[in-house]
């Protein structure tokens, strides 16, 4: 295995001239980095990862912590924050916290203990006060749709009441007033949003509240098939269905197909949906967009410049757009 020391003697160089071209240090005359780069690619050099944290007291690794890694939604956050990372040679370390305060706080452990410069946090079971006191540590980090009062700098944010109020009004402005809601988990924050913006959506129409009409899911495309079989068959009356994730809307058009419920004469549908999943399934399903790209792209410029001790001016907060497609009708 080559070593620096080969690689400065193939190029003509001393082993300091080719540590400082690695890490991006001082100026160097183009053919001498030339050189080094071709003596490098010659000898097969990688730099190690250990060494180079040791000498630059920054290891180039960005801690990314999820929920799991099942499901499009964080597999789309893992794609966009890698790329981020790839453009400023960083590298990605990723910890599932397994639906746990215990295993977000693992995650984090093993970010530290790796000497991570940052952390992007997807946290969704660490307490308010526990993410406060972290803040107090030298490592910075940035909350992936998350809002903490006294960290919002750090804070990248979604309207999930809007998003829920927003899809529920269309269905109404269509002419429905029997309308079904599949939640996420009413454990979750973000969850008892999205379901809120349902509730607040029917009051602002003086609508009635049927809490029959609302099944809690999981965000699994089986609890979406179930869900439309317990609201159909209790209510053969609903005209429409609204889902907090694209993975069970797509559990629910499979029990409306398998049972010959036509979409959108018989049931109109309408969902959340942050990778345009809605859009690949028959018929289309309009959606209000939960932006996870942009949201994880815009975490990973606050984190850089957090890491530099830069303040930027960005938009760390996001509103819905609403996507019409032909998964509802006029009624």
């Amino acid at each position: 295995m080559a070593r620096i020391k080969d690689v400065a003697l193939l190029a003509g160089v001393n082993r300091s001239t080719v540590s400082r071209i690695i890490n991006g240090e001082g100026k160097f005359r183009a053919d001498t980095k030339r050189k080094v780069e071709q003596a490098m690619a010659e000898l097969n050099y990688r730099p190690s990862a250990i060494a180079r944290s040791l000498a630059t007291a920054s290891s180039n690794m960005i801690g990314l912590l999820v929920t799991n890694y099942t499901g499009g939604f964080f597999g789309e956050m893992m794609d966009q924050v890698q790329s981020e990372l790839d453009l400023h040679k960083k590298f990605l370390i990723t910890a599932q916290g397994r639906h746990s305060a215990d295993g977000e706080r693992e995650a984090i452990c093993r970010f530290h203990d790796l000497r991570c410069d940052g952390y992007v946090l997807n946290s969704r079971y660490l307490s308010d006060d526990e993410l406060r006191e972290l803040a107090l540590e030298p490592t910075p980090f940035v909350l992936l749709d998350r809002f903490v009062e006294g960290l919002e700098s750090r804070c990248i944010t979604f309207d999930h009441s809007l998003a829920g109020h927003m899809a529920v009004s269309h269905l109404i402005k269509l002419g429905h007033r029997e309308i079904g809601c599949i939640s996420g988990p009413l454990s979750r924050t973000n969850s008892r949003q999205r379901y809120q913006g349902y509730i607040n959506a029917l009051k602002d129409a003086e609508m009635a509240i049927e809490p029959t009409l609302s099944f809690e899911g999981n965000y699994g495309r089986e609890s979406g098939y179930l869900a439309a079989q317990k609201l159909y068959q209790d209510h053969p009356d609903m005209t429409a269905l609204f889902s907090c994730n694209e993975d069970m809307i797509g559990g629910a058009l499979q029990f409306f197909h398998e049972h010959n419920i036509e979409v959108p004469k018989q049931i109109s549908l309408i969902s959340f949906d942050s990778v345009d999943l809605c859009a690949s399934f028959y018929p289309t399903v309009s959606a209000v967009h939960f932006p996870i790209s942009d949201m994880a792209r815009v975490a990973v410029e606050v984190l850089k410049n957090q890491i530099k001790k830069e303040i930027i001016s960005v938009n760390r907060h996001f509103e819905p757009e609403l996507r019409i497609r032909k998964g509802e009708r006029v009624i």
